[in-house]
């Protein structure tokens, strides 16, 4: 069984456990890391909260966000 994802969860860990994720966070922006060359400083310290605040995500963003992660989580554990 995989570790429980929360949205303290950190980037660096997630994207680790579950390398699709970031095809998941790429929808959301984490493009902008990459494009603005901050990907490598920043991922090991954002968490998934941190990432909807960095991206300024709104509520249904965050939402949507969440449940594709935790549906990605449910499908790999399968």
């Amino acid at each position: 069984m995989k570790e429980r994802i929360t949205l303290d969860t950190n980037l660096k860990e997630l994207l680790r456990n579950f390398p699709q994720a970031r095809d998941v966070l790429m929808k959301y922006g984490y493009s902008v890391l990459i494009e603005e060359d901050i990907e490598d400083v920043v991922v090991d310290k954002l968490t998934l909260k941190g990432f909807c605040r960095l991206m300024d995500l709104d509520d249904e963003a965050q939402g949507n966000l969440w449940q594709e992660i935790q549906d990605l989580y449910r499908q790999l554990e399968d």
